[in-house]
């Protein structure tokens, strides 16, 4: 079975740009796009993939959900300068550039998150050993038997089996859907059930923890509880769908399951024939090689950070070439 990895692009990028803050060449930042190729080299050192897919948010890329819940990121308009901004979509520009130069596939579709693109390509590559590369938690209620999810914060690998860490307590990848169509996600500005936290969770619903379990299953055990626990806020605000914004019965449970639900993927088919492309089609080696990488890293001053030997720009490029090889000989195949 071919191996696979898919790169969360705008996840990575964002985690180089926070945490490499001093590498700059000719007054301009590039410690995001360092960071990312850095990062990227050293996962192909380690593990050997037949297949590298980066996949960006597009342009709108929330539209989709905001004509369903207007509020969607919307705690994600402020803090960010537009010197900020403009860095990130220089850095991101450039790191696309890197990476047409060694044979790594990208997709990006307008008004599409990368997440809706990685789960649809997960779908439709069942042949494939996948590892999803991202921090972000939501992608975990994908991994299956041949899917798994490497964090780059928590320096983790997710398989199939484990149980993914929150504040308060720890869920099978299995109910991560459930869970957060229930208690929210506030890094999404998705409201949950008023009251139901992780703990109170827990304690009323103790089989998300060891049993494959669906929002539709906590509502009917919900109701059940509440004719023993009459007074029970909590239940009471489950059943009417009540969150701090207020009562909002059965549209509660429809919205977010539509937020949050990676197995129904937000793509349009114009998105999914491109994904369907990428996962089928060799990648023509024609205008890409190794000397366009140098040139770009000489040009961004990438040089000086790397160890200061005769051989140091070769073992920088050492996975890359090897990827670059792989693909070349598919194309071949193909051809």
């Amino acid at each position: 079975m071919k191996k696979t990895l898919i790169v969360d692009g705008n996840n990575l990028l964002k985690i180089g740009i926070a945490g490499v803050k001093d590498f700059y060449h000719n007054g301009e930042h590039v410690g995001g796009t360092w960071h990312f190729l850095n990062t990227l080299r050293k996962f192909l050192e380690e593990t050997n993939y037949n297949k590298v897919v980066v996949m960006w948010d597009g342009d709108g890329n929330s539209s989709q959900r905001k004509k369903i819940y207007p509020k969607y990121k919307e705690n994600r308009k402020y803090g960010s300068s537009e010197e900020t901004i403009y860095s990130f979509q220089k850095q991101k520009l450039r790191v696309k550039q890197y990476l047409e130069e060694t044979f790594v596939r990208q997709i990006e579709v307008d008004n599409s998150e990368a997440d809706d693109l990685i789960a649809y390509y997960c779908q439709i590559s069942p042949d494939e050993d996948k590892t999803i590369f991202s921090s972000d938690k939501d992608l975990t209620q994908l991994i299956s038997e041949n899917i798994s999810v490497y964090s780059p914060i928590k320096k983790t690998y997710y398989r199939y089996g484990d149980n993914i860490k929150f504040k308060d307590c720890e869920i099978p990848h299995y109910n991560i859907k459930t869970f957060k169509i229930l208690a929210g996600d506030t890094s999404d500005n998705i409201y949950g059930i008023h009251m139901l936290g992780e703990k109170t969770f827990i304690k009323l619903f103790p089989e998300i923890l060891d049993s494959e379990i669906s929002f539709t299953d906590i509502l009917n055990k919900g109701k059940e509880l509440l004719e023993d626990q009459k007074k029970s806020v909590v239940l009471q605000n489950l059943i009417s769908g009540k969150t701090k914004e207020g009562i909002l019965g059965e549209n509660f449970y429809l919205t977010n399951e539509i937020l949050v639900d990676l197995s129904k993927p937000l793509i349009s088919d114009e998105g999914k024939d491109l994904v369907h492309q990428y996962y089928s089609e060799s990648l023509d080696p024609d205008g890409r090689g190794y000397r366009n990488l140098i040139k770009m890293m000489m040009d961004d001053g990438f040089f000086k950070y790397l160890p200061k030997n005769d051989e140091s720009w070769v073992n920088f490029l050492k996975p890359f070439l090897k990827l670059t090889r792989k693909e070349k000989t598919n194309y071949r195949k193909k051809s």
